[in-house]
């Protein structure tokens, strides 16, 4: 039986997971900088995870708080290519629900919509929506656009209205863009046009 490990990640491992893992998992134009993640977890506003099994790393999530607001955002969430389709992600995911759905707080978060018209990553971010709604995560009623990126908002925990987590959401990207990018770059709620 291997020994599983569910921890809080120093600044040294977090600078180690940004540069071996996630920016191979995840597309440039969705990584914040390491600095400003580092900044925000000085501030206590960060968390990085690991799944460790026998010592060697597995999976990892990075939550993003806004100050004492109950509901935290699953920021990035990834299980390294060797460890896929073992339920290692699952795993994790459940520990991270337990430890952020205490005492009425909750978990949310964002998945780029599946409308791209390339099946290939189509088909990727349906599954990604099927993992986390097999986990408990629910659509929320309203969806974001953040640097010309379009999600759909999942929360899981007790029910809160739109208008209260779109309130945590604008803070944590306020918090992370100056005023003119924000303005210009972060949507919450985003309406998409209707296509003719």
């Amino acid at each position: 039986m291997s020994d599983r490990q569910f921890r809080l990640l120093s600044v040294p491992e977090l600078e180690e997971l940004y540069t071996r893992h996630m920016e191979r998992d995840f597309p440039p134009d969705e990584l914040k900088p390491l600095s400003r993640l580092k900044e925000l977890m000085a501030a206590g506003l960060y968390e990085p995870y690991g799944l460790f099994e026998d010592g060697a790393l597995k999976a990892y999530a990075l939550y993003w708080r806004a100050g004492r607001d109950p509901y935290v955002m699953l920021d990035y969430f990834a299980v390294l290519p060797e460890g896929r389709n073992s339920g290692v992600g699952s795993v994790l995911l459940g520990e991270m629900l337990e430890r952020f759905c205490r005492n009425g707080g909750g978990v949310f978060g964002e998945v780029e919509i599946p409308d791209t018209g390339d099946e290939a990553v189509d088909s990727l971010r349906r599954r990604r929506l099927g993992f986390y709604a097999r986990a408990g995560l629910r659509q929320i009623g309203y969806r974001t656009k953040v640097l010309g990126v379009p999600y759909i908002v999942l929360a899981y925990g007790p029910e809160i209205p739109d208008e209260a987590l779109m309130e945590t959401h604008r803070k944590l990207y306020h918090s992370a863009f100056p005023d003119d990018v924000y303005a210009r770059e972060v949507f919450i709620p985003y309406e998409p046009e209707a296509r003719l």
